[in-house]
């Protein structure tokens, strides 16, 4: 039976509080350590006075529903951090890697200690969480670089959203936690004698495919995943270029690049060089173009391939250890250094022009540096000196001046 007035009812063996925010009446049933409490005379007097509370901290603005009533997990207790990333993680429809990696975020939260008594920051309650117990848990491996970090605070960032969007909690306090910065180391690509020595290595040392595998990535700047799920089909021999439209991540194959993004590469002669001599070790196949030619599959793992082949050949010349994605810095590096235009070079490598002229200005300064100066000096001179004669203009020039020994910065006053 209900009590009128009073914000609590009498349901079953249970009690049940009513309140408006908003204008919605809301219902939650009055429990103690997250069970029901039965309607004897001192639990609804316990109810009545926690309902009086309410509409009392709802007129000032002070009521937070989740203080009052939390989530519940599965087993009737007040959900917990790790139950919310559980319940978000099975909701994401996303790719194999990038599932790995928010597998990964959460196994770190849940284990991370977020006090200074050793509980787990997964196990607090999700009502009670706070920004600074996620910055103690942060500093749990204090080795983890500033992206993977915020890798880390993004997923429970999410996961916190979710919880308010249904109701969980109030607020995301996660959002209090900012993202670190993070210096972007420089490409560390290889030197062209650097190049062709590894090439040159494989050649002699291992079966041809694999020469041919490593010389299309040195002269194609494909992406590791790129390279590894390109078909003969995706070749075009007579126009000189290869359809990249699809990547292996992970071993999984998709029909997608990293940047969601298809485009056509074009061959120079040594990227097209090494798929004529591929040609007669996989077209017949008519499938993948470059495969293990141990078990004639498809490079589905990169660790494979730089434990069996690409680690011994640095380690046999001498080379200091890089990435086989250095490959791709590699012919970034040779096209800029060729002076060819940065629009061009983007749209082979699958980048956009920004990212291209961010990453790679190292190699956009030095030797072009003077010629670029020496065109200015050449305006600001002439818009000093309006009416030199063309001979004398010639005389003050850059070049001019460099034959005389004088610095072309000295002629401007």
């Amino acid at each position: 039976m209900a009590r009128q007035g009073s914000g609590i009812e009498v349901r079953g063996n249970a009690i049940r509080i009513q309140f408006s925010i908003n204008g919605d009446v809301v219902r939650r049933t009055f429990k103690r350590d997250g069970r029901p409490q039965a309607p004897t005379p001192e639990n609804l007097a316990d109810a009545h006075r926690l309902a009086v509370e309410i509409r009392e901290r709802i007129k000032s603005g002070t009521f937070r529903q989740s203080e009052y009533f939390p989530a519940t997990g599965k087993d009737g207790n007040a959900l917990t951090v790790g139950e919310q990333l559980d319940s978000w993680m099975a909701v994401q429809r996303i790719e194999p890697s990038t599932a790995a990696s928010y597998r990964s975020a959460i196994r770190f939260w849940k284990d991370a200690p977020c006090d200074d008594d050793g509980a787990k920051l997964g196990d607090r309650a999700l009502h009670r969480l706070k920004p600074g117990q996620v910055l103690k848990a942060l500093t749990f491996r204090p080795g983890i670089n500033a992206k993977t970090v915020n890798n880390y605070v993004t997923v429970l960032r999410r996961a916190m959203d979710l919880a308010v969007a249904n109701h969980a909690i109030e607020d995301n306090l996660v959002r209090f936690v900012r993202h670190r910065r993070q210096q972007l180391p420089f490409p560390d690509p290889f030197s062209r004698d650097e190049v062709e020595a590894i090439v040159d290595y494989m050649a002699r040392g291992f079966p041809p495919g694999v020469a041919n595998f490593v010389e299309f990535k040195f002269f194609t700047g494909l992406r590791p995943s790129e390279v590894a799920a390109l078909r003969w089909s995706d070749v075009d021999l007579m126009a000189e270029r290869v359809h990249v439209h699809r990547a292996i991540v992970q071993g999984q194959e998709k029909n997608t690049t990293k940047t969601n993004t298809a485009r056509m590469v074009l061959l120079n002669s040594r990227s097209l060089g090494a798929l004529m001599r591929q040609r007669s070790l996989t077209q017949l196949a008519g499938d993948f173009v470059f495969v293990d030619p141990r078990y004639r599959t498809p490079w589905l793992d990169e660790r494979a391939f730089r434990r069996s082949y690409w680690t011994p050949t640095l380690t046999a010349l001498g080379f200091r250890y890089r990435k086989p994605y250095n490959t791709r810095h590699s012919y970034a590096t040779m096209m800029l250094m060729a002076s060819m235009t940065p629009a061009f070079c983007a749209a082979q490598l699958g980048h956009s022009v920004g990212m291209l002229l961010s990453t790679y200005a190292k190699w956009l300064d030095g030797a072009h540096n003077a010629m670029e100066m020496k065109r200015l000096e050449v305006t600001l001179e002439r818009d000093l000196s309006p009416n030199l004669s063309q001979d004398q203009l010639r005389r003050n020039s850059p070049t001019g001046l460099e034959r005389r020994g004088k610095s072309p910065l000295a002629s401007i006053k």
